[in-house]
């Protein structure tokens, strides 16, 4: 699941794209209507994603206060921020998810990938990924050394031009390699 927090001044609009992600792999972790229950939220909920219209006057260089603010300096995960503009809030729901995807995934959710170009043995790695084991769970389930796990895992992504084990797994189950 991919966490996401929205960033709105309209609580209407709140709604819409919170329904609009409802049965998608983004989950809505939280929701703001000004920039500080933004900073906050986000300390608070840890996402992956944050959804914002900077162009409102409640976030109006909300990049530059989060890099800026010292309750945010000490930030260990990161996330994307997405600033999107009434151009994206005018489009259909279809639109706008694959337009989410696309830039969240940068890309690379819609490139053509060669899926027979993976072995047998990463394909069964990225079934066990899916099913949300551990490298550690990985190799003792295959019975092999969790560096092999790790050495797999980076031919996947090598392979698929994915940055992260979550993207490949998402990636599996939208290529239907792997089913769940």
């Amino acid at each position: 699941m991919i966490r996401v927090f929205l960033a709105d001044e309209q609580p209407v609009l709140l709604a819409g794209l919170r329904s609009f992600f409802s049965g998608t792999e983004f989950q809505t972790v939280g929701e703001a209507t000004n920039g500080l229950d933004l900073i906050h939220g986000i300390g608070r909920t840890y996402p992956h994603l944050v959804l914002v219209d900077t162009n409102q006057n409640s976030f109006q260089g909300f990049s530059e206060n989060l890099l800026n603010n010292s309750n945010t300096k000490q930030l260990r995960w990161e996330f994307k921020i997405i600033e999107h503009s009434a151009t994206l809030k005018s489009v259909a729901k279809q639109r706008f998810l694959e337009e989410v995807r696309r830039i969240f995934f940068k890309g690379k959710r819609y490139k053509s990938h060669k899926t027979n170009a993976l072995t047998r043995r990463e394909t069964e790695i990225l079934g066990l990924i899916v099913q949300g084991f551990s490298n550690k769970e990985i190799a003792r389930s295959l019975s092999i050394s969790l560096d092999t796990v790790k050495e797999h895992i980076q031919n996947i992504l090598r392979k698929t031009s994915l940055s992260d084990r979550t993207q490949a797994a998402l990636w599996a189950v939208r290529q239907e390699i792997v089913a769940l």
